[in-house]
């Protein structure tokens, strides 16, 4: 039995199948991976004011330490917020492109598909897609059903 080649991927690069969920999933890691540094970072500067917090001692400390520590604790404390409001830009604009690209990469073909569907394939033909990815390749095995679906009309009125 010979292995049918699957014609649905395109042959400009060998190899690449570019998949809808693998690039979804991509998006997902850079989010979680730049939540997680931000854990991290929170943790380490917390670590820090505890032990600046730890080494407290009204009753021996002069009013110059005191200062000392209070400046450590400010910049700890603007550090964090400039930290956080990097990573909360950057994550805007990651979910952003994330958004931008499930809209033109998943919704606008589905929604090609949907009304390709609506009107049963008799007043236009199936939409074309660029790209090759699961929506292509339900693009096609509609056409091939469509194809089925025609040819068995014809036989039963026959």
């Amino acid at each position: 039995m010979s292995k049918k080649k699957n014609s649905i991927f395109r042959e400009e690069l060998p190899g690449e199948k570019k998949s809808i969920v693998n690039l979804l999933m991509t998006g997902h890691i850079v989010t979680i991976s730049c939540l997680g540094y931000m854990a991290f970072f929170l943790h380490i500067q917390l670590g820090q004011v505890s032990r600046i917090v730890d080494t407290i001692n009204v009753e021996s400390m002069t009013t110059e330490q005191v200062n000392l520590l209070k400046g450590r604790v400010t910049r700890s404390v603007e550090q964090w917020q400039s930290e956080m409001l990097g990573l909360a830009i950057l994550g805007s604009i990651v979910s952003i492109i994330g958004g931008i690209y499930t809209i033109n990469m998943v919704i606008r073909p589905l929604n090609k598909l949907v009304n390709f569907a609506d009107k049963e394939g008799q007043t236009e033909p199936l939409p074309e897609f660029k790209s090759n990815n699961e929506i292509k390749q339900l693009a096609t095995a509609i056409t091939a059903l469509t194809v089925k679906l025609e040819e068995s009309s014809v036989k039963m009125k026959q």
